[in-house]
């Protein structure tokens, strides 16, 4: 298993992420320069307040490579928190990972700003441990960036330099 906690601080207040994260749960595809494109799916349970209850994310340009399948295990509304198990789709036999799991949490803080901590755990197959270093790594970084892609879309309205470099490449193909 690899386990860590991330934290960043946003320069808006905490409900203007909460509604690009949990409301705009199905919009990744907008923000998330790893995924090509998003879409509802019902996935899991349905919580108060929630605006989705699941989705997928397709991972590979023409849709029929690995997919992330995401539902909520917990949410809170009121909290800002929420807990989504990600599963993976169409993968191929050696694929390292089980199953993922985000606990996603929000705070303001002061100065109209917020804290947005990420607490990541990857439940991992038995090559997964024979990856482990280059694992947690890959991870580490991987999460830092969509955090950071979240936090520039949040603050600035628009898509993250990364994001813009995938779609621009899109349509050259």
């Amino acid at each position: 298993m690899i386990k860590f906690t991330k934290k960043t601080i946003v320069n808006a207040d905490a409900d203007k992420v909460w509604v690009i994260f949990a409301h705009g749960f199905n919009d990744a595809y907008k923000w998330m320069a790893s995924v090509n494109h998003s879409f509802a799916k019902n996935n899991g349970e349905s919580f108060e307040g929630c605006q989705s209850d699941g989705r997928v994310c397709e991972l590979s340009s023409d849709g029929k490579g690995i997919k992330a399948s995401e539902q909520f295990l917990a949410y809170s509304e009121e909290n800002k928190t929420a807990t989504v198990r990600i599963d993976f789709l169409n993968t191929p036999f050696f694929f390292p990972v089980k199953f993922n799991t985000l606990e996603f949490s929000l705070k303001n803080i002061d100065g109209g700003k917020s804290e947005m901590t990420w607490k990541f755990r990857s439940d991992i197959k038995f090559l997964g441990y024979l990856l482990w270093p280059l694992l947690r790594f890959g991870f580490g970084k991987f999460i830092g960036d969509i955090m950071e892609e979240l936090k520039f879309y949040v603050e600035t309205g628009t898509p993250h330099p990364r994001k813009i470099k995938v779609m621009e490449k899109q349509v050259k193909m």
